[in-house]
């Protein structure tokens, strides 16, 4: 009973949704060119095994002194056919159902890659949607106030107006942030070929000599130290105005997340085949939990939230994706309440 119930749930939940339905199909697509080729190797092999058997038996039929002897001989041959056909019956069905298993774990992980692209389109569908909904929730509020009152002063207008700029500029700064992501990819194939094609040497300890300062003054501001070692000149062959976005959103990152007081350091680590910048800081530091999801568009864990309120969670997925595209990686460490290491890795 209990078998019978969880495979109706397992069907229904399968019809409601499209990939276990392709996974099924997909399924049944390899299991028949499976059967086929199993079916004709064995009628194949049984056909020529009774062929050469008959064969051999006519030849010990003929070399037989009596009747009997011959009779003899077709019947063990006979037998033996028969015993044939069945031993290949029964391997047929247990290397089909093998092979079936195997189909389905095969087919679940072709489609894996889609089902998570889909899935991580939806969320950021859903995410973009949501954020962009709130700014605009605010604005609509506050001019149907204004316009319910007409005896508002000049002062009050102003702030309306103040207030409105700020969830303008909001919303431009995610929406330019969502387009960059749309163009560097979904860090496949394209966004690679985009960044190939605008690829130069380029001096990575310059780029990031220039990224530490701008964004000395904003650390500056704060009271966070920022320091960079990064002296001699690393010739990477790169896109170099995506990379000076990627280490701006990096540093951007580690300033507004360190305190009063904490400090970010920059370094670069050249090595045989690749050559990493470090950015290291001493800020409020991510949870483990969040830690394998801190890249993902509109992902902000809980810490970063209560630190700034304002951000789209879109500034280490452009990172990501910008390294990706360069054929490089991004790596994060981080310790709760001790700070941070993002290393970007570059190929040489």
């Amino acid at each position: 009973m209990k078998l019978s119930r969880r495979f109706g749930v397992w069907a229904t939940a399968s019809r409601a949704d499209p990939f276990a339905r392709a996974r099924l199909k997909l399924t049944a697509l390899y299991i028949a060119i499976i059967a086929a080729v199993v079916l004709l190797l064995s009628s194949s092999f049984l056909a020529l095994h009774g062929h050469w058997m008959r064969d051999l038996g006519v030849r010990d039929s003929e070399a037989a002194e009596t009747e009997a002897g011959a009779r003899t001989v077709s019947r063990l041959i006979d037998e033996y056919l028969e015993i044939l056909q069945r031993s290949i019956a029964v391997a047929d069905v247990v290397t089909i159902a093998i092979a079936g298993a195997l189909s389905y774990l095969l087919a679940g992980r072709t489609l894996r890659p889609i089902r998570d692209s889909v899935r991580s389109q939806r969320e950021f569908y859903a995410n973009a949607a949501h954020d962009l909904r709130t700014p605009l929730a605010v604005m609509k509020t506050e001019a149907e106030v204004a316009l319910r009152d007409p005896r508002r002063g000049a002062v009050d207008s102003r702030r309306i107006l103040e207030s409105s700029l700020e969830e303008i500029d909001r919303m431009s700064a995610m929406v330019e942030e969502m387009l960059l992501l749309s163009t560097y990819g979904a860090g496949g194939g394209g966004s690679e070929s985009m960044a190939a094609s605008r690829r130069e040497e380029s001096d990575l300890a310059d780029l990031a000599a220039t990224a530490v300062e701008r964004m000395r003054s904003r650390a500056e501001a704060k009271g966070v130290a920022l320091s960079a070692s990064v002296a001699e000149p690393v010739l990477v062959r790169l896109d170099a105005r995506a990379v000076e976005r990627a280490l701006a959103n990096v540093l951007e990152n580690a300033v507004k997340y360190t305190r009063e007081g904490g400090s970010v350091s920059v370094s670069l680590r050249p090595a045989r085949g690749h050559v990493d910048v470090v950015a290291a800081d001493t800020g409020i530091g991510i949870p483990a939990a969040d830690l394998p999801r801190v890249a993902d568009p509109f992902f902000r864990a809980d810490g970063a939230r209560a630190a700034d309120d304002r951000g789209a969670g879109l500034g280490l997925a452009i990172v990501r994706r910008i390294m990706v595209g360069h054929g490089g990686s991004l790596e994060i460490a981080s310790a709760e309440g001790k700070g941070t290491i993002v290393r970007l890795r570059f190929p040489r």
